[in-house]
């Protein structure tokens, strides 16, 4: 798997709590299935399988940051009003208003383009590693 498509699956898991549950308001998101942690542990389980079963098709770095992107968009909603972190199984609601709702697009846009720069400097990186091995192998 290329970096693009590693950096794409890490995006949509990031984006995976609002894409397989949607919700457009905050008592929506407290009753959704998808922004609990009983759910993040369950499919975070699923990755890991596979990558000790294909590593060469899922590596095991990248099975943790898949899980790491979901549980961090769960963080980003707990500053942006809150979320039940074990629904369905129970109930802890937690967080607040930290983020007023005004700037979650302007950071959203921050976000993605933050991503895009890792993007373009990864290959970038790759190639001064690179310089750097053949300078030391001479």
């Amino acid at each position: 798997m290329d970096a693009a498509a590693r950096l794409l699956a890490i995006g949509l898991a990031g984006a995976m709590p609002d894409l397989v549950s949607p919700h457009l308001s905050l008592a929506a998101r407290m009753t959704s299935w998808s922004n609990g942690l009983p759910f993040w542990g369950g499919l975070t389980v699923l990755p890991v399988i596979v990558s000790m079963i294909k590593p060469r098709l899922l590596p095991l770095k990248l099975a943790a940051l898949l899980s790491t992107a979901y549980l961090l968009h769960m963080a980003c909603d707990t500053i942006s009003g809150g979320i039940n972190w074990l629904y369905p199984v129970g109930s802890f609601m937690w967080g607040d208003y930290y983020v007023d709702p005004v700037w979650w697009i302007p950071l959203d846009v921050v976000c993605v383009l933050t991503v895009y720069v890792m993007f373009r400097l990864m290959p970038l990186r790759a190639k001064v590693r690179e310089g750097r091995e053949r300078r030391t192998v001479v």
